[in-house]
């Protein structure tokens, strides 16, 4: 599904958002100048990895040309603050798409969707999200703290019309290089204001984009880290030996699975192209916990495959948790043995 927003108006800079959603993702719905929206079927892990992403490139309509200066306070800069669910989006500006991954402030329930091209650090106690350099950035501060307080006297009004149309935005200050635009909105009944630092000199290159990821700010509270690994007892399949085969190949491929072994992994499967096209799920970014192993057939009925469902806990490494299950699919190879031939 795909989304758009311009961010400036007529003749400046325009900036569109692809959004791509998981299975059980949500769509944002309610941005700014966000056309309407369509959810698709979603493929097998296998096919996914294999196609890669199909989500169509779609023109944002062009905005009326501006005859009078945007009235102040007239937009709003976010929608919504949603509750992150393992979306995805990508920027796109003057017409380069610039993809990001999700990224949890390390102090505060709140994250952004981060530019590959710009990195996470911490900064005086807080996260902040900018360039390499770390001389443009933008922060998250709760409002009500002594912290904040002490930001806050220093705000001028600010001149830019392109930023006092915004309900949000409470002001811009100077501090040495770097130029400061404030932003004030609410996530969970509680305030916080966004700080966007940006050097003068890259004021015009970087603001859109910072814009665009305060836009697209998502509530998120990190849990606790899971235990990873195996936490099933494997089930009785009977003492036929073409059954036992297949459990112990299911086996080996969710050992491998876990400890992210993959020379093992790719030992089970049945090819080479779908040894290629699950390594995603080696990825080090996710821990998983593989709580319950259940039989669909072995073969299913009316059909020459073998099938088991394993259910697990996903972990990645921004904190996020999904409680999911995958069906493992086995065929026989030219050897008779049951080798997985999918894991959907």
């Amino acid at each position: 599904m795909s989304k758009h927003r311009s961010l400036w108006g007529a003749g400046c800079i325009v900036l569109a958002l692809a959004v791509s959603t998981g299975c059980s993702d949500e769509a944002k719905q309610n941005s700014p100048g966000a056309g309407n929206t369509a959810v698709t079927a979603q493929p097998s892990a296998a096919a996914t990895a294999a196609a890669g992403s199909t989500t169509p490139a779609v023109t944002a309509a062009a905005s009326p040309t501006a005859t009078t200066a945007p009235a102040a306070k007239s937009v709003k800069l976010i929608p919504e603050v949603l509750e992150y669910s393992e979306s995805g989006i990508d920027y796109v500006l003057d017409g380069v798409n610039i993809p990001t991954a999700f990224s949890a402030d390390q102090t505060l329930p709140l994250g952004v969707f981060l530019p590959e091209t710009m990195i996470r650090f911490e900064l005086d106690g807080r996260t902040a999200w900018g360039t390499a350099d770390k001389q443009s950035y933008l922060t998250f501060v709760k409002l009500g703290t002594a912290e904040e307080a002490a930001g806050d006297g220093q705000l001028e009004p600010g001149t830019d019309p392109n930023l006092l149309k915004y309900k949000e935005y409470a002001g811009s200050k100077q501090e040495g290089d770097q130029h400061v635009e404030a932003f004030v909105f609410q996530a969970k009944d509680t305030a916080y204001r966004a700080e966007i630092h940006i050097q003068e000199q890259q004021m015009d290159a970087l603001l859109p984009l910072f814009l665009s990821m305060v836009s697209n700010v998502e509530s998120f509270v990190k849990p606790p880290p899971i235990q990873s690994g195996i936490f099933f007892k494997a089930p009785d399949v009977g003492n036929s030996p073409g059954n036992k085969q297949a459990l112990r190949e299911t086996m080996a491929c969710i050992e491998a699975w876990s400890a992210r072994d993959q020379e093992k992994f790719a030992a089970t499967m049945i090819n080479q192209n779908l040894e290629d096209a699950l390594q995603f799920l080696l990825d080090e970014k996710n821990s998983y916990r593989f709580n319950e192993l259940t039989v669909v057939g072995i073969p299913i009925e009316g059909t020459k495959r073998a099938g088991f469902y394993i259910s697990f806990t996903r972990m990645t490494s921004e904190g996020y948790i999904r409680e999911g299950t995958y069906e493992i699919s086995l065929l026989r190879n030219k050897q008779g043995e049951w080798k997985i031939a999918n894991i959907d």
